[in-house]
């Protein structure tokens, strides 16, 4: 469709009919130049007053925030029509417009990625995230569909602010949603579908789960890292799972890496060498970034990091190391990115929209860090420079990172001093659940201080891990009272559409590894998640110490 100048009689129009007694303010550049009904547009420039006043063609925008004489947020208009470009200009409340003005282009919405996965799913009532461009930042604009009976649609409410923004909706499954395409519509258009499946049980239920050995380690190992990868085109297609580093009992670091391919029955087939670590590293932070959280290079399958840890000499380190993975599987080799602003062992890592977060973990001499940390991805899977965010409200090592709806979650975790090995259970164990909203527009954290949840872990733990998968956590293993007799080994929640996170609830006997499968007490082990192609949510349990003897870490490998 060729493009048309929109409501192009601005001479005309009653903006500039009142009699100036205000300065005349001057408009630079709008943020982003596209977008729909709803978009927010940052308006720079100068001489902005509050109860400025901004226009698309003719059309005044309802909503404008005065943020600063030199910075507006306007709320593009109704009557938006995809393909027509728009003069935006501004005017303070009783003077001329802004001479200059800039183009604004209405387009349809784009979906590119449902929950972060290539094959999204969840169950009814779970909690599911839409990505994409151009959906607008005012709720009630737009409508987020489901597939229902007959293929008939089925509207998903959303009713939270925060909720629906230009990039990112928040809504929950319907009830009488069925697994089929999802979508959004919005004034400009409708998205492209993306299949999402919903499972009968996907769950992580006591009376569901069931744990299956599958091919050990090559070696026995705590500490180390792991990532899940699905790689959909090219030589190397399928689902994989990349293991970095990790210890023996003593503890002593190493540097090797490998990779496990997943099959259809969630069996890990094997495990291949990889290009091995930079440097010998355990107990350090993994994240990888992919064209589905950060804005990469798609030539790539990702960018796989491995963030601080310790040594073979057991010294903490701030060396941040990453390779890009290739679409045939293989790592490209490790090269050092920008360092952590302090040594750190034991952080949680996470990203988000090109972000990767650092928070707590242990600096030199073991001691609990409060520190949260940020660095920008560039496309080449290069850091930029570490900022600082809120902190925590105590320093907290061992304690899993988690993302999801908008909001960064910390498990557990210890608030005392604890060598990474040690199997002794600490009284400075917590079960607390930490939390911040994400402004998704900067990356920031929202809040000056980060909250308590309502909810907790069922006992306190401490290196444990945290996944999340459909809407739910599933918290596996680690140090608490009970673990030697594998008494909690697994607890499990749902996390609301506003990012609450529910009630824990634990599974015991035969639906843990110890009981069920013939495994031993874990902790510092590593835990993976990813959907099968029916869409059902899996969950893989790999290695760790031995709560029973700490010098005896296992190589066993578990999968639900």
């Amino acid at each position: 469709m060729a493009m048309t100048l929109a409501a192009s009689v601005l001479a005309g129009c009653s903006d500039d009919t009142v009699s100036p007694t205000d300065r005349q303010p001057v408009l630079a550049a709008i943020s982003p130049d596209s977008g729909g009904v709803g978009t927010a547009i940052d308006v720079l420039g100068k001489d902005f007053q509050p109860g400025a006043v901004v226009y698309f063609g003719a059309t005044a925008t309802v909503k404008v925030t005065f943020i600063s004489g030199t910075h507006v947020r306007a709320y593009a208009p109704d009557g938006l029509v995809r393909g027509d470009v728009y003069p935006v200009k501004i005017r303070n409340a009783t003077s001329l417009s802004s001479a200059a003005s800039s183009p604004f282009k209405a387009v349809a919405p784009e979906l590119t990625v449902v929950n972060g996965a290539s094959k999204p799913s969840g169950t009814h009532g779970s909690t599911v995230i839409f990505e994409g461009r151009s959906f607008g930042d005012l709720v009630g604009k737009g409508a987020v569909y489901f597939t229902g009976a007959g293929s008939q649609p089925v509207e998903a409410p959303v009713s939270l602010e925060d909720n629906w923004t230009n990039e990112y909706v928040i809504a929950a499954v319907p009830a009488d949603a069925e697994t089929g395409p999802v979508w959004v519509e919005t004034p400009t258009g409708t998205t492209a579908t993306i299949q999402f499946s919903i499972p009968e049980a996907a769950s992580f239920s006591p009376s569901e789960i069931n744990w299956t050995e599958t091919t050990p380690l090559p070696v026995a190992s705590q500490g180390h890292g792991a990532h899940f990868l699905a790689i959909e085109d090219g030589p190397g297609k399928g689902n994989l799972v990349y293991v970095t580093g990790g210890a023996d009992g003593t503890p002593t670091a190493r540097a090797d890496v490998v990779v496990g391919e997943i099959d259809a029955g969630g069996h890990i087939v094997s495990w291949t060498p990889a290009t091995p670590l930079f440097d010998e590293r355990a107990f350090h932070a993994t994240a990888t970034a992919t064209p589905r959280n950060a804005l990469v290079d798609t030539s790539d399958a990702g960018y796989l990091y491995a963030v601080g840890g310790i040594n073979s000499s057991g010294e903490t380190q701030a060396t941040v190391f990453v390779s890009a993975i290739g679409k045939d599987r293989s790592l490209a080799g490790w090269s050092p990115t920008s360092p952590l602003p302090v040594p750190l062992h034991s952080p949680g890592a996470a990203i988000l929209r090109s972000w990767l977060y650092v928070v707590g973990g242990s600096t030199t001499g073991d001691v609990p860090a409060s520190t949260v940390y940020r660095a920008r991805i560039e496309s080449d899977g290069n850091l930029r420079a570490w900022e600082e965010l809120a902190s925590l409200p105590e320093g907290r090592s061992y304690a899993p990172l988690v993302q999801f709806a908008g909001h960064l979650y910390i498990f557990g975790g210890d608030t005392g001093i604890s060598v990474p090995g040690s199997n002794t259970i600490p009284s400075s164990a917590t079960k607390q659940i930490l939390y911040q909203p994400i402004d998704l527009r900067t990356g920031g954290l929202k809040n000056g201080s980060w909250s308590v949840a309502s909810s907790a872990l069922i006992k306190a733990a401490t290196k444990h891990s945290v996944i999340v998968a459909g809407g739910w956590l599933l918290a596996s293993g680690g140090l608490y009272g009970g673990a030697a007799n594998s008494a909690t080994e697994h607890q499990y929640a749902s996390i609301d559409v506003e990012g609450s996170v529910r009630s824990f609830n634990g599974a015991t006997g035969s639906q843990t590894i110890v009981g069920g499968a013939g495994g031993v007490p874990f902790y510092n082990h590593a835990a993976v998640t990813y959907v099968d192609d029916s869409g059902v949510a899996h969950v893989v349990i790999i290695g760790g110490g031995n709560v029973l003897d700490a010098t005896t870490p296992v190589a066993n490998c578990y999968f639900y």
